[in-house]
């Protein structure tokens, strides 16, 4: 019997494993984790997780009574060390091996670190799974614990600033550029986010670098810029992207840049192994150049696509990339790419709570954002298509 391993248990692991059993798969299915607990939905983690004192819990993507039913085999607290593509084997930290006819790559990315002076001290935090958002609740909880410091001011950044604002911190987020979630939102979109924020109590600092750490007991307790000015800070995190997890495809030869390379199906170089989520970089329909999508949603549309290709199933029609927050009171969501279009246009919205703007290229809509206006991302979903950028040569 034909068997099909997955290599990470977040959601784009998850879901390629319950598509290919609602495909009609009818192979062995091995979905493998490094962590001890159930797959679990990560966005909380950054938001309203963070602000419960009483040790919550993760909330499950399925019950254990899902993957016992469909006869998904969870293996909990396995690192996988190796992939051998002649044997068509994977080999497991503790010497372990088991054998694959289709591989599923959905190793996720992990946080960039910083390289400067007093960057390991206690109270720096970085945040990407169970662990660390743990430790940054248990942190801002801590007695004395009043002025946090974020570098970096993209999405979990501003979620993470949102929370510790509830908290009654006097927050500080510093930025090397000119704005907040530049990479993933336009500038009228970013604009009014960082208007709210400054209104609840947020302090921003664009265009900023770090010179260092300063310590107090071999705890962080500043940092200081490289203009000389110094922040107080009882707690740091650092949130300044994120780099794919590639290591694995990269010792077993498979083609990686910035991301493991993947085609429209989602395959590698090698084409019974697949790649998937935030390790993936690939073509999108929605945008120009091969991008590497960090997104839930993105994660979910791959596994669909890897699944299919799996079950000689057609490939589903690409729909636009999306995402959302919650940032102190604002529900953010955006469809489409913010890149690529050479008009913004802001739309009249009611109450002045809610924004929508419009990005376009050649006057077709390539990407929109709303905020408070949740109704309108359905409607706009349908309003942007795949779009050739070839002729903008």
């Amino acid at each position: 019997m034909e068997t099909t391993v997955i290599i990470g248990n977040g959601v784009a692991g998850t879901t390629a494993a319950a598509t290919l059993r609602r495909n009609g798969y009818e192979g062995t299915i091995k979905l493998i984790g490094e962590e001890a607990a159930l797959p679990y939905q990560r966005p909380p983690l950054s938001k309203a997780w963070l602000l419960d004192s009483d040790r919550p819990k993760p909330t499950p993507l399925r019950p254990l009574s899902f993957y016992e039913s469909n006869g998904i085999e969870l293996m909990r607290a396995r690192k996988v060390v190796k992939i051998d593509r002649n044997k068509r084997r994977i080999r497991f930290l503790d010497g372990k091996t088991t054998k694959f006819d289709n591989l599923i790559l959905a190793t996720g990315a992990t946080p960039r670190r910083l390289d400067l002076a007093g960057a390991d001290l206690k109270g720096i935090h970085y945040l990407r799974d169970l662990r660390d958002s743990a430790g940054l609740r248990q942190a801002l909880n801590r007695p004395g614990c009043h002025d946090v410091v974020i570098v970096g001011a993209g999405v979990i950044g501003l979620e993470v600033a949102s929370a510790a604002i509830d908290s009654g911190k006097a927050v500080t987020i510093i930025e090397v550029g000119g704005r907040a979630m530049a990479r993933v939102a336009s500038p009228a979109a970013t604009n009014f986010i960082t208007e709210k924020l400054s209104d609840a109590g947020v302090r921003f600092m664009f265009n900023k670098r770090l010179e260092e750490f300063g310590a107090a007991n071999q705890h962080v307790s500043s940092i200081n810029l490289e203009n000389g000015i110094e922040i107080k800070a009882d707690l740091v995190l650092v949130s300044i992207g994120a780099t794919p997890n590639i290591t694995l495809a990269q010792d077993a030869g498979l083609v990686c840049d910035n991301g493991i390379c993947v085609d429209q199906d989602m395959r590698t170089s090698d084409p019974k192994i697949f790649a998937i989520g935030d390790c993936a970089r690939g073509d999108n329909a929605f945008v120009s150049g091969k991008p590497r999508i960090e997104t839930v949603h993105n994660a979910s549309s791959q596994a669909q696509i890897a699944a299919a290709t799996i079950c000689n199933k057609t490939r589903p029609a690409p729909v636009p990339p999306r995402f959302w927050s919650d940032l102190k009171g604002m529900k953010v969501q955006a469809i489409g790419i913010a890149a690529g279009y050479d008009l913004v246009r802001r739309v009249p919205t009611q109450p002045p709570t809610s924004l929508e703007v419009h990005l376009k290229y050649r006057d077709r809509l390539v990407a929109a954002e709303v905020i408070n206006l949740p109704h309108r991302q359905g409607e706009l979903v349908k309003e942007i298509s795949p779009v050739s950028f070839s002729d903008t040569k």
